[in-house]
């Protein structure tokens, strides 16, 4: 029999383990201890405190904290306005960056959001609902089991909707882990700081739009659809083309649609109008017009020159 320590596991991306619903008793506290996965906990009505290795933050509604694995952590309710919340247990290969790019860090495990929520009604007894097979310990000792979250709704306030979905969902649908996924997914959009089209610096919109032209150069697309998928106005994004490199958004994406020609031109033997399709051109006399312009050859003679390498 083979040795269950030494059998090899492909770690996901993101895996999740388990939600909860809780409305805590006064002064309910749980640790301090370590996880041995990320526990995060959003904090839907009521108050509390938050420590992680020597910090410690006093939380509401509309904030969040992070348990990391392997830090000492430790949270308790308040005595007087016990707080009631949501968490998620997860851990996957992605995690740290996913997290990261929300914000929250060993440093900074702690989410504030920018407009704390009121929840309607409170829920019964603390509640959680496992991923189908899942055989984690809840949080604080209790014990898994599929009981659907009760009458507490985080209405306004789309964090607490979608933690609430993801626990609910967890119950009704066990098997459908694409489902979870997705809206566990869409957490982690609602915490990023760039959910709403938050301001983002001038770097950071550039990168996108060229992300966007990277992967959509073969398509039939305009400079206002890069603008309008970035979030920002089509004057803008031609001033950061031209300021940051050189040349215009369209001359760019003309630019890589002949880098991308060039390439199939050298390492395949498609049809020059196969070539055009591939790369966008409106048609085979577009695309020649624009190759010997730029590269002062045709695609043919360059294709039949021997020693020819793709270059940008």
């Amino acid at each position: 029999m083979s040795d269950i320590h030494n059998l090899s596991v492909i770690e996901p991306p993101v895996r999740l383990y388990f939600s909860g619903h809780e409305q805590t008793s006064p002064s309910h506290a749980c640790g301090p201890g370590i996880w041995p996965h990320y526990l995060l906990h959003y904090v839907l009505s009521g108050t509390g405190t938050f420590q992680s290795e020597k910090q410690s933050w006093r939380l509401a509604a509309g904030d969040a904290f992070l348990i990391i694995p392997g830090v000492i952590s430790a949270y308790a309710a308040s005595s007087t306005d016990p707080w009631e919340y949501c968490w998620i247990g997860f851990d996957g290969r992605d995690a740290a960056d996913i997290l990261s790019a929300c914000g929250l860090t060993a440093a900074s495990p702690v989410y504030h959001s920018s407009s704390p929520a009121s929840v309607d009604g409170k829920a019964a007894e603390g509640r959680i609902s496992p991923v189908s097979g899942s055989t984690d310990a809840a949080p604080c000792g209790l014990s898994l089991c599929s009981v659907k979250v009760g009458e507490a709704q985080a209405a306004g306030d789309p964090v607490g909707e979608c933690l609430l979905s993801i626990n609910d969902m967890l119950y009704s649908q066990p098997g459908n882990t694409y489902l979870h996924l997705s809206l566990l997914y869409r957490f982690f959009s609602l915490l990023s700081p760039d959910a709403g089209n938050a301001q983002k610096n001038s770097s950071a919109y550039l990168q996108q739009a060229l992300d966007y032209l990277q992967h959509n150069y073969a398509y039939v697309i305009k400079i206002q659809d890069v603008a309008r998928y970035v979030g920002i106005d089509r004057t803008y994004l031609y001033k950061l083309f031209t300021r940051e490199l050189g040349i215009s958004p369209q001359q760019y994406l003309i630019r890589l649609r002949l880098s991308m020609a060039k390439r199939l031109l050298a390492s395949t033997d498609l049809h020059i109008t196969e070539i055009s399709n591939s790369c966008g051109f409106a048609d085979s006399a577009s695309f020649c017009h624009h190759f010997q312009a730029h590269f002062s050859i045709t695609p043919s003679q360059f294709r039949k020159e021997p020693g020819r390498e793709p270059v940008m």
